[in-house]
């Protein structure tokens, strides 16, 4: 049973603060390689971590927010052009992202020849808006949790091999977000904000108050805003940290 690795391409919030990358996550599972939301900057982080798209067997988004799939039309061109891919490309997501994607790219290439070239199938599967455990995609299992974000944001559990991977995506803090953590091994949980700063993303101050449900979890902090790896660096939460750009980890 191989180790399931987890590739940091973006760990930034929307508007690229201390000049981190667009939210996007490569995850190397005993069932396959998944790229989980591809921020406008995931064609710059695959190049400058040596990973092609050859190796992506799936793609999971959280919600259809600019920051987590506004690299996809790039993404799909590199597929096209560079990388030549013609096995076939899964899309998880939420309720409209099959549009929202199609829409998307043609929005940015409506006049190319792009459309012509696609040698692979591209098959789009949605996931619920509910909590559910166990959903096999294509062999992978996962666990849906619609978190508290506009639009709603899905998060996602991961089993590789026993191992739990949980994802937030953007969340304020709320009793399934609770449930998701209780339900991985290791986790990867946005923090916008030092300080509370609203119901829909989650702050340090947040995490730190609940830091009791993360006990015996590594947890590794994404979407950071401005001062949160600072302000965790010196008032440090035992087992969680700032997570950085071309960062890997095991799980």
């Amino acid at each position: 049973m191989k180790q399931a690795k987890i590739h940091f391409l973006g760990t930034g919030d929307a508007w690229h603060t201390g000049g981190r990358f667009h939210q996007a996550l490569l995850l190397r599972l005993d069932a396959g390689v998944v790229l989980v939301d591809a921020g406008s900057t995931v064609c710059l982080a695959l190049d400058r971590d040596g990973i092609g798209t050859a190796e992506l067997d799936r793609i999971f988004i959280t919600h259809l927010h600019g920051d987590h799939i506004a690299g996809w039309p790039f993404l799909l061109l590199r597929m096209v052009y560079r990388d030549g891919r013609i096995r076939p490309l899964k899309i998880s997501g939420p309720p409209g992202t099959r549009e929202t994607f199609e829409s998307l790219a043609r929005l940015c290439y409506s006049d190319s020849s792009l459309w012509e070239k696609i040698a692979f199938e591209i098959i789009y599967e949605e996931l619920p808006v509910e909590e559910r455990s166990g959903i096999d995609c294509g062999g992978l299992l996962v666990d849906t949790f619609p978190l508290a974000h506009h639009p709603t944001s899905l998060g996602l559990v991961f089993d590789s091999g026993g191992t739990r991977i949980g994802i937030s995506g953007d969340t304020g803090w709320c009793p399934a977000l609770e449930r998701l953590v209780a339900a991985s091994d290791t986790l990867i949980i946005e923090c916008t904000t030092v300080e509370r700063a609203g119901a829909k993303h989650l702050s340090l101050e947040e995490l730190r108050s609940h830091s009791g449900l993360f006990e015996g979890r590594k947890t590794f902090l994404v979407h950071l805003g401005a001062g949160v790896a600072g302000a965790l660096s010196g008032e440090p939460i035992e087992g969680m940290e700032a997570a950085d750009d071309g960062q890997v980890v095991v799980a």
